[in-house]
């Protein structure tokens, strides 16, 4: 399994287990079903990658780190993944991913910003996928600003862009398993409306 695809799904992970922990303050009957969710979005997150063999390896993870918190869950996964192991193609793509739509707003303008060399690699495949979706992407670059979060921030300058900013915050959360991505506006003069900034963190 990729690392890429570790990351995302231990991201997944993570995110999912701070959802049943916010549910356990509300009753018993509400953990046991945020349990029941967790279980089932822990194997749909597994059956995201577009690569056979690493929905099979993702499969073999949740069994082998006891993840899966369901016992007769667990074992339906486990031989699922044993009766899959010679031919991982067989194996169903689920993809839950949030679609960037067409932008919302007239002029869409966005510029893309890096704290590190690591961030920095995301340019390529987040500005060809802004420019299919219709958005103009003015630029790219390594900005090191200490006023600048760590983690990852959609920037916009104008209310009218905000249902538009929030939108592209909700994709790149989940193309990053950002357990927290909000869009938030900011003031500068010189910012017109339609210029949104996505700032990849340190």
């Amino acid at each position: 399994m990729s690392d890429a695809v570790r990351t995302a799904l231990i991201g997944g992970i993570f995110a999912l287990i701070g959802a049943i922990g916010g549910a356990a303050t509300t009753g018993w009957s509400q953990v046991q079903l945020a349990r029941q969710k967790f279980n089932s979005d822990l194997v749909l997150k597994a059956l995201e990658s577009s690569a056979p063999e690493e929905r099979l390896e993702s499969l073999k993870l949740l069994v082998e780190t006891n993840l899966l918190q369901d016992a007769e869950i667990q074992k339906g996964v486990r031989a699922y993944a044993e009766a899959k192991q010679k031919n991982p193609s067989s194996i169903p793509q689920v993809s839950t991913a949030p679609i960037l739509g067409a932008p919302v707003i007239s002029n869409p303008r966005i510029y893309l910003l890096a704290g590190s060399k690591a961030k920095e690699l995301l340019f390529t495949s987040y500005r060809a996928e802004l420019e299919n979706a219709g958005y103009k992407v003015l630029g790219a670059k390594l900005l090191n600003d200490e006023k600048r979060p760590v983690s990852e921030e959609i920037r916009f300058f104008n209310p009218e862009d905000k249902i538009q900013a929030e939108k592209i915050a909700e994709f790149v959360k989940f193309k990053l398993s950002a357990p927290q991505l909000e869009a938030t506006l900011h003031s500068d003069s010189s910012a017109k409306p339609g210029y949104i900034e996505i700032w990849f963190g340190k």
